[in-house]
C-alpha cells in the first residue's frame, strides 16, 4: 500500500514520498493536484455589491470580520488569516505578502476598522480566530466558507463562482474603475513587477501614498452602495415569468 506519509523538504512545498520501484510519474499524476489553466476566464471573478451585502450580512460574527479584513485590503486569503496582532500599528497593517515576499503597508479603512471593533473578543495572537477563539487555519476558514456559500447559493442569494481570492480581484477592479494607476494599485496589494523593486526603507512613504488609496477605495465602495437599493430577492429566475 502507498505511504502518503509527507515531509517537509528545504525549498518548502510539501510533497509525498514515492516508495522505491514505482513509477514516479504516475504516483505524481494521480496524486498532486493539477494547477489550475492561466488562460481560465473569471477563475476568481470580482464580486457585486449586492453580493458583498448579501454574504456578510448572513454570515456569523467570526467568519464576517474576516470576510471583511479581506474585501477592504485586498489581502491573500492566506495572509489575512495568519495576521497577527501586533502587525496592527497606528492605524495601518504592516508586513510581508506570502506569496510574492513583497511589503505591505495597508492602513485600516473606516469600515475595517468598525468591523474589527465588533469583532468577538479573543486570546489568540492573531487579529482573526474561529469560534473557540482559536487562530484560524486556512483549511478550517475553507471549508467554512465552502458550506457557508453553498447554502446562500441554494437560498438564491449570489451566484455561483464566488472565491475568496475574487476579493482581491475586487478591490484591483474597483481601484481600476474609480481611475487609479496600476503602480498604485499593484503598492496597496504587494504585488511585484519585473521594473520596481521595493526596498523595506520604502515603507514609511508607501504607508503614506497607501492612505490616499485606501481612502478612494472607501469612497467608491461606499459610492456603489448607495447607488444599489437593499434587496433581499432571489438571483434565481422566476419560473412564473412570462417566457415569451
Amino acid at each position: 500500500m502507498l505511504s502518503k506519509e509527507r515531509h517537509q523538504t528545504a525549498t518548502g512545498p510539501f510533497r509525498y514520498n514515492i516508495p522505491k520501484g514505482l513509477v514516479s510519474a504516475n504516483f505524481a499524476k494521480d496524486v498532486i493536484p493539477k494547477r489550475r489553466p492561466r488562460d481560465r476566464a473569471y477563475a476568481n471573478r470580482p464580486w457585486t455589491i449586492e453580493e458583498r451585502d448579501a454574504v456578510l450580512g448572513k454570515a456569523k460574527p467570526h467568519v464576517r470580520v474576516a470576510l471583511a479584513l479581506m474585501m477592504n485590503t485586498g489581502l491573500d486569503p492566506s495572509d489575512a488569516l495568519r495576521l497577527r496582532k501586533d502587525q496592527v500599528d497606528d492605524g495601518t497593517i504592516w508586513g510581508v505578502r506570502g506569496k510574492t515576499g513583497e511589503e505591505v503597508a495597508i492602513p485600516v479603512s473606516p469600515t475595517l476598522q468598525a468591523a474589527l471593533d465588533r469583532m468577538p473578543d479573543h486570546d489568540a495572537e492573531t487579529v482573526l480566530s474561529n469560534s473557540r477563539g482559536e487562530a484560524w487555519t486556512y483549511n478550517g476558514f475553507s471549508t467554512v466558507w465552502h458550506r457557508f456559500k453553498s447554502a446562500l447559493e441554494y437560498e438564491g442569494l449570489i451566484e455561483k463562482g464566488l472565491t475568496l481570492k475574487g476579493l482581491r480581484h475586487t478591490v484591483a477592479t474597483t481601484l481600476r474603475e474609480a481611475g487609479l494607476d496600476e503602480r498604485r494599485i499593484a503598492d496597496l496589494l504587494g504585488q511585484k513587477t519585473p521594473s520596481m523593486a521595493r526596498h523595506y526603507s520604502r515603507s514609511a512613504n508607501l504607508a503614506d501614498k497607501n492612505r490616499e488609496t485606501m481612502a478612494t477605495l472607501e469612497e467608491e465602495n461606499r459610492r456603489r452602495a448607495e447607488s444599489v437599493k437593499p434587496s433581499q430577492k432571489s438571483v434565481k429566475p422566476d419560473r412564473n415569468e412570462d417566457q415569451s
